[in-house]
């Protein structure tokens, strides 16, 4: 049965875009609860595991093992090898950053997809995405600071992730036409426990029934984040309900305030409306030129 796109909700499309983010935050703060104590490799694998069953059943729902079908190997294995970098590096960012630093740092991953989506996907990018490229890195210098004793070289960790992120989303633009959501998912999360797994040499511990439960309640977590995620966009459209991705950062903050005590200072929020105000910047550029089927920077 074909499933029709309606956007005469936007109000509700917001709504669960704003939870959809939630979820995306607890799956987040369970990652940092996991670093206590065990290393990012075996972090992946497991949640890797957690996950299978639930691409299971979206296999299952979406025409069983012909949903699973492969094309294009070699699009799948360079997504994967960006996937790897991606989780591995930001749950290492998770691990020495707060929360709210992280994820903030982390939404620079549309603007290293605006750079690179002249040379790679033959995009035109015209001077006033690029301001906003430029306006967004400003950001990300007001929180890292860098050459100050505040500098964290751990700041970057999710600057690796947004950019391995942005090698994704580039590489996924170009599997789409071909390849199902279902095999795109499947694959990657066998590439992370893979790429999990030979961390296996370097130390791993053996996890207790803490850190299996919450290994297990990440799986239903991260589906039910992605799940609201695609219903939001079925109830409102991308340009009105994406700029509520943000509040992924409020929810970041609030959880690391009352899980970990942290307080961002002035110059983390500053940064993070910098970066915010960029991307926001550059949805709407982009919304412009859809609607007017002209170049992203033409009057």
């Amino acid at each position: 049965m074909a499933v029709t796109v309606q956007h005469s909700a936007p109000f509700k499309g917001i709504a669960l875009l704003v939870v959809s983010a939630l979820f995306m935050g607890i799956n987040n703060a369970i990652l940092k609860l996991l670093t206590e104590g065990y290393p990012a490799g075996e972090i992946m694998f497991m949640r890797g595991v957690a996950i299978l069953p639930v691409i299971g059943v979206f296999a299952y729902f979406s025409g069983g093992w012909s949903a699973l079908r492969i094309y294009s190997w070699r699009g799948h294995s360079m997504r994967a090898v960006t996937m790897g970098f991606s989780a591995y590096f930001f749950i290492l960012s998770v691990q020495f950053l707060p929360l709210a630093t992280a994820v903030a740092l982390s939404f620079a991953t549309p603007l290293f997809v605006t750079a690179m989506a002249g040379p790679l996907l033959g995009e035109p990018v015209g001077w006033r995405r690029w301001s906003a490229v430029a306006v967004g890195f400003l950001g990300i210098v007001v929180i890292t600071r860098p050459g100050t004793a505040v500098f964290q070289a751990a700041a970057l960790f999710p600057l690796i992730s947004a950019l391995a992120s942005a090698g994704r989303d580039v590489i996924t633009r170009k599997m789409t036409a071909g390849e199902s959501s279902v095999a795109i998912m499947a694959t990657a999360n066998l590439a992370l426990m893979l790429f999990g797994l030979c961390t296996l040499p370097f130390g791993w511990e053996v996890p207790d029934s803490r850190a299996l439960w919450l290994v297990a309640v990440s799986g239903p977590i991260v589906a039910c984040g992605h799940y609201t995620m695609i219903e939001a966009f079925r109830y409102a459209e991308a340009a009105v309900a994406a700029p509520f991705r943000y509040s992924a950062i409020l929810w970041a903050g609030l959880l690391g305030f009352f899980i970990w005590s942290d307080v961002p200072d002035g110059w983390d929020i500053a940064g993070t409306c910098i970066i915010i105000a960029s991307g926001l910047y550059i949805l709407h550029r982009e919304y412009v030129r859809r609607r007017n089927g002209q170049a992203p920077d033409s009057p």
